[in-house]
């Protein structure tokens, strides 16, 4: 019985040893796999996308007719055109004053048709109003009533502008969405008249629109 017993705690001792002796075979092997990954995202320029519209709900391009202040005879002005082709224009804002106190005013929208918000960052008058005589009026003249005639430009919730805004914040469009732009044309009452006909030139307004802020 006692041998027995002691046999039974010897094979128990050796099954034991068996054992470590296995898992320190085992750990003296390995193999390390290495997975290297990668990606790169190339959006298209085409889905960040900012048009004018004569619409508030669509890229429309019909002409825009402006609101006349004053029906006095011979005061007009002509419809503006939209062309979204490449960078988008608007052009043809043209009134023909006859006398201080006449506006034309113009409007429409800017439609963001991209898949981005689309931030207005500036808007820059890239150049300077210039007023020039006609044959037989007195540029002296013109220059006084020059002072008197305006562009200016309002962009959604932006206060109006006769001058260049290098940086605007905060100031979204969100996807599918318009906003309204007001642009006015005006002979001040009061201003200065003139001798003569002459031709007033004002500056291109550039709209740049981003995808930051």
């Amino acid at each position: 019985m006692s041998d027995n017993k002691t046999y039974r705690i010897i094979s128990i001792i050796a099954l034991v040893l068996s054992a470590i002796g296995i898992t320190l075979g085992y750990a003296a092997f390995s193999n390390t796999l290495t997975i290297v990954s990668s990606a790169e995202v190339n959006p298209s320029s085409a889905a960040f996308n900012v048009d004018f519209s004569s619409s508030s709900s669509s890229v429309e391009t019909n002409s825009i007719a402006p609101t006349l202040n004053t029906t006095a005879t011979g005061f007009s002005a002509t419809s503006a055109t939209i062309n979204n082709a490449t960078d988008p224009v608007i052009s043809n804002l043209k009134a023909t004053f006859t006398e201080p106190g006449q506006s034309a005013t113009y409007t429409f929208y800017a439609y963001n048709a991209g898949e981005y918000i689309a931030y207005l960052n500036s808007i820059v008058f890239s150049g300077n109003k210039t007023c020039t005589a006609k044959t037989g009026t007195t540029q002296a003249l013109v220059n006084t009533a020059c002072n008197g005639i305006s562009l200016s430009i309002k962009v959604g919730s932006e206060s109006p502008t006769t001058t260049s805004i290098a940086s605007i914040s905060g100031h979204s469009l969100a996807k599918t969405a318009s906003e309204e732009i007001v642009v006015v044309i005006e002979y001040a009452a009061g201003s200065g008249l003139a001798d003569g006909d002459f031709d007033v030139t004002f500056p291109d307004i550039v709209l740049t629109y981003d995808s930051v802020d």
